[in-house]
């Protein structure tokens, strides 16, 4: 049995090492659990590094490693280490490791510690495929929420990632993810952000396709600088519910609103419960009326 190794040999490198061509794909596995922990890409010696860091990453205060794949390497009582391909541009290990990381979860059903669940969409069956760009349109007076609804525009949707195991915040925040994407962050007035219950993402490519929808728990601020330069606070919203669940709950499964208006080069719009509609409507505006002067 060969030793282990901490990092390639410098003839090894030498070859893996072809210019252009240098990056590979590579997995981790628990060997004493037969389980895959991590699919990744790189070049050099970067499959060995996530034991380095593993070995230094516990919270002075907690002793605990937080990395969630970290945790498991370093938990992980015999790791197994493998070049799957080689000699690859640093496209083609991006889309070689997005196919591996989605083939593992979709086909194996196996959950992986990869922070970002494949690049782009993925591991999807020809009936989910069909269903997924299947829409059909719905009249806003036929949506009546039982909370106000903030519409975002998701200009890429069909493209990124919808895995929604993260609880996504500033922080973390996953520009190819859809519910990452859908949560914000988003220019907002406090008393517009305070009256949020549900957030749903609106693909205008294709008629206002509602592709996303989560019920709001919380939000978090940012505070940045607007286009004039005065300082405007942002909003990225927290929840703990499935899409899927909320785009039923709110009649928008496959469901497009061609009627649903975005203001010129806006990102949002809403869509706010009936009764409060009514009273928009027929809410007189004030009257103001001249005293006689006293004669």
């Amino acid at each position: 049995m060969a030793a282990k190794i901490k990092k390639f040999s410098d003839s090894t490198l030498s070859v893996l090492n072809n210019g252009e061509r240098r990056f590979y794909v590579y997995c981790l596995t628990d060997l004493k659990k037969d389980k895959i922990l991590y699919i990744g890409k790189g070049c050099g010696n970067r499959i060995f590094e996530h034991e380095w860091v593993a070995s230094r990453s516990q919270d002075p205060v907690s002793g605990e490693i937080v990395d969630r794949k970290l945790k498991a390497i370093s938990k992980c009582k015999k790791l197994g280490r493998y070049i799957i391909s080689y000699h690859l541009t640093e496209a083609e290990a991006l889309a070689a490791e997005s196919a591996l990381i989605h083939f593992v979860k979709s086909v194996l059903g196996k959950k992986l510690k990869n922070k970002i669940a494949g690049h782009g969409p993925g591991g999807i069956s020809v009936e989910k495929l069909d269903r997924r760009f299947g829409f059909s349109s719905l009249p806003l007076n036929e949506i009546n929420p039982d909370g106000l609804i903030l519409a975002v525009k998701i200009h890429d949707a069909f493209d990124l990632d919808t895995d929604e195991e993260l609880d996504y915040r500033f922080d973390n925040q996953d520009d190819a993810n859809l519910k990452s994407r859908t949560l914000g962050n988003w220019w907002l007035n406090k008393d517009a952000a305070s009256k949020v219950k549900y957030v749903i993402g609106v693909h205008t490519g294709l008629q206002n396709a509602v592709v996303s929808a989560y019920e709001v728990d919380g939000f978090e601020t940012m505070v940045g600088e607007s286009k004039n330069g005065r300082p405007q606070t942002r909003y990225r919203f927290h929840t703990i519910s499935h899409s899927e669940d909320v785009l039923a709950k709110l009649g928008l499964q496959q469901k497009c609103l061609p009627e649903l208006k975005f203001a010129s080069r806006g990102e949002k719009a809403y869509i706010r419960p009936k009764t409060e509609q009514e009273m928009l409507q027929t809410t007189p505006s004030p009257k103001i009326t001249k005293e006689n002067p006293k004669s």
